[in-house]
């Protein structure tokens, strides 16, 4: 893929193609870390652990994995009746 480098106010950067940040599984926000090549030719995006996903979607199997057993466990108590919530 050929891109272009442009300039973003003070600094300088290059556009990601959608597809490409989808395959590595991150979104806008992610931490990457960044490396240049021995002989400067090559830049390396690599996402950190922690960026996966900072926001945009998620996965329910992940969801479900990170969440507690209890959570889903027998019925939640909130309080007496008021006003016309009853039925």
């Amino acid at each position: 893929m050929k891109t272009t480098l442009q300039r973003w106010g003070n600094s300088q950067g290059i556009r990601l193609p959608k597809a490409i940040v989808e395959s590595m599984g991150i979104a806008v926000g992610a931490s990457v870390i960044v490396k240049l090549s021995e002989d400067s030719s090559q830049i390396t995006i690599t996402p950190t652990p922690a960026s996966r996903p900072i926001r945009g979607r998620h996965r329910i199997e992940d969801l479900i994995a990170e969440s507690s057993a209890q959570a889903f466990e027998g019925e939640c108590d909130w309080g007496k009746v008021a006003g016309k919530e009853g039925w």
